[in-house]
């Protein structure tokens, strides 16, 4: 009757759950990758509802020719305010929202997720419906 272990039986018990660990590591880490992409697009969905919920505010109140403002200032660390709520913070966090310019037709933010960065453009123009579109139709952000 043995009490241990033969070094053959150890040997063959490390290999496996290096075989094991080699399969499931880099699984694990690419799932991180897709949970931040996954969360960047549902913040672009919830921005864009934001969006619609307000112009379709502006349409019942009266205000047919009026796309809603994102911004409540440019100057806080926080962004979309006004259309989501709680608002984004800039630049902080795996996922990274930028504002680059505003003017009177059209607004710019960058994103930022890890290897992917696309620009979105807030066009305040009511024949395109306010549309928040994103520039880069092949990056994984914008399908």
């Amino acid at each position: 009757m043995r009490n241990s272990f033969t070094i053959i039986e150890l040997v063959f018990v490390i290999v496996i759950l290096g075989i094991l660990a080699g399969v499931a590591i880099p699984r694990l880490f690419s799932g991180i990758d897709e949970a931040k992409i996954t969360k960047a697009k549902t913040q672009v969905a919830n921005i864009r509802a934001g969006i619609s919920s307000l112009y379709s505010k502006n349409i019942m109140a009266g205000n047919v020719d009026k796309c809603p403002e994102l911004e409540k200032s440019i100057s806080d660390d926080v962004l979309f305010e006004n259309v989501i709520y709680p608002p984004i913070k800039k630049d902080s966090g795996d996922i990274k929202w930028h504002y680059e310019n505003n003017s009177s037709s059209e607004t710019n933010y960058t994103l930022k997720v890890g290897e992917y960065m696309v620009r979105f453009t807030y066009e305040k123009n009511t024949s395109k419906n306010c549309a928040f579109e994103c520039n880069d139709s092949n990056s994984p952000l914008c399908k």
